[in-house]
């Protein structure tokens, strides 16, 4: 059964999600700590940030980095989970969502 990988922000009261890698199945032949890079490399090229703190990576989510989070409500954002307004964008990370075409999802 596939699994996966999640990126969780850091900041206090921050509920930002990154659903960054999926893992496989049971034979998947990859380190938790190669999985854990793959996780954090993808978050960050999707607007994440990533420092360390007592040898512990740090995740910021895109709002909280730029001033807009925490993300306090949950939403269909891919990029933060965060709420999507009426215009299709989340309301944290600024993150343009696809509008959902008739007849799918």
């Amino acid at each position: 059964m596939p699994t996966g990988v999640a990126v969780v922000c850091d900041a206090d009261n921050c509920l930002a999600v990154y659903l960054a890698v999926e893992t496989g199945d049971d034979e998947d032949t990859r380190s938790a700590s190669e999985v854990s890079q793959m996780a954090r490399d993808a978050a960050q090229s999707d607007g994440w940030v990533i420092s360390f703190g007592f040898s512990q990576p740090v995740m910021t989510c895109p709002g909280c980095a730029d001033g807009r989070g925490p993300v306090l409500e949950r939403g269909t954002c891919r990029r933060c989970m965060g709420l999507v307004d009426a215009e299709s964008r989340c309301v944290y990370c600024l993150h343009q969502i696809e509008p959902v075409q008739d007849g799918e999802g």
